[in-house]
């Protein structure tokens, strides 16, 4: 097994080498679980993703509005695994008759190929953007890091220019953010986007608390539909005693420059809209042989293989895993690290000629912070509400993220957050004008 600290040679192929596409939840928690599960069966394990790191998705939010050092958000690939090795490039294709991975370092840089025995997907998902006149210009998505810095960023543009501002109707619409999505993501920027702006216009002269408004806008009747409809109603009349506005049962027909059109034909003044409605899979998996579903998920069987392929597998957002009645897992972070697990007990069954494992997976719960120290949790069937559930949010989440230097970097930043006020200052990190999902 090669150290992924070693450099790689690709001019041959291996006894039985694993490569996994994407370095996620799933992708990583795979091959971390390989390194121990691979051992003395003359297997090689290779990472594949274009970025060195992975986003510890439960805690972006956070990282966005301050609470949380953006750096302590992500986590080193390289760190994370120990004996697997790893290769920063993105991929362009596969040739499955060769059993090759065509990838390249650069955009400028010819492909090169890596051969595998098993392959497997763990693509993610980007951001479903429907065809709504001015999303694509004014929208903001929440998937990266990047996303992140830049809401931030942005949000301390918009109390500088309306600190400025002589015209009422300008200074009304640049402190108006609208928020589309009431899922765990949207209901979470829209809690702790109010705390953030809240708390930062103490240092406007000219900006007062009550001019700031939050909208959340929901297609559905409810927010927080995954959770039982009274944690979700605990939510909605939480965010609402906060002065968060509910849309429910609309969306958004048009997005301008300095407002927003609804579908039933209200207008409302904003500058700012975040789109966190929803996910789409990953555009390479268009280019891809493989079956997929209605919804172009990757259609795969219970022992997570790719429908129809002995040596190809999927895991994570791109991947549609029936539970045993038939229906799809969700797309969420936990899934993801069961998968990667369960799927690196069955690559060693494979390799080994033992029986695959079917996936039965039951979540133990969800947690969903509101911000101002409040939340909504469901775990283990139990029901807890306000800063109980909040501070078990952090807590699971504390003690998930990998290594110990990093937990205690968390630790410290939550705890400067309590302590301190946070410092209002554009972090001048934006994204690229091209967007990564294009």
């Amino acid at each position: 097994m090669v150290s992924c600290r070693s450099t790689l040679s690709y001019s041959g192929i291996p006894v039985n080498r694993i490569v996994i596409l994407g370095g996620g939840f799933a992708g990583a928690y795979c091959a971390q679980a390989l390194e121990k599960r691979v051992r003395g069966l003359s297997a090689e394990v290779l990472l594949v993703d274009r970025n060195n790191y992975f986003v510890f998705y439960p805690l972006l939010v956070e990282a966005g509005t301050g609470s949380l050092e953006p750096r302590h958000a992500v986590v080193s690939l390289r760190a994370f695994l120990k004996t697997a090795s790893f290769v920063m490039a993105e991929v362009v294709g596969l040739d499955l008759s060769r059993r090759r991975v065509l990838c390249r370092g650069e955009r400028e840089d010819p492909p090169r190929e890596i051969p595998y025995e098993h392959l497997v997907l763990a693509l993610g998902s980007v951001t479903r953007l429907p065809d709504v006149p001015g999303l694509e210009r004014f929208g903001l998505e929440m998937k990266s890091l990047a996303d992140a810095v830049h809401l931030r960023d942005l949000a301390i543009r918009r109390l500088e220019q309306a600190d400025a501002c002589e015209e009422p109707a300008r200074r009304r619409a640049l402190l108006q953010f609208v928020v589309v999505g009431a899922n765990f993501t949207g209901v979470e920027v829209a809690g702790e986007l109010q705390v953030f702006l809240r708390q930062a216009c103490r240092h406007y002269r000219n900006v007062r608390r009550e001019e700031i408004g939050i909208t959340l806008v929901e297609l559905s009747g409810r927010i927080l539909s995954a959770l039982d409809a009274d944690l979700a109603a605990y939510a909605a009349q939480q965010m609402r005693r906060r002065g968060i506005i509910l849309k429910m049962q609309s969306s958004l027909t048009s997005i301008q420059e300095d407002r927003v059109t609804l579908a039933d034909g209200e207008t409302l003044p904003a500058y700012t809209v975040i789109w966190c409605a929803g996910i789409r899979p990953h555009p390479l998996l268009r280019q891809l042989p493989f079956p997929t579903t209605p919804q172009g998920y990757l259609a795969c069987e219970r022992d997570l293989r790719v429908r129809g392929q002995e040596s190809v597998w999927a895991i994570g957002d791109c991947a549609s895993i029936p539970d045993p009645q038939g229906m799809p897992y969700p797309a969420t972070a936990q899934h993801a690290v069961r998968e990667g697990a369960h799927l690196a007990e069955n690559l060693a069954r494979s390799l080994s000629g033992r029986p695959l494992l079917p996936f039965d997976y039951t979540a133990r719960g969800s947690l969903v912070p509101l911000g101002c120290r409040t939340g909504v949790a469901k775990v283990f069937g139990i029901k807890l509400s306000g800063f109980a559930a909040y501070f078990l949010w952090r807590s699971y989440y504390w003690l998930r993220m990998p290594g110990w230097s990093r937990k205690f970097r968390v630790a410290l930043d939550w705890t400067a957050d309590l302590l301190f006020t946070r410092d209002i200052v554009q972090l001048g990190v934006h994204r690229p004008v091209e967007r990564s999902n294009s």
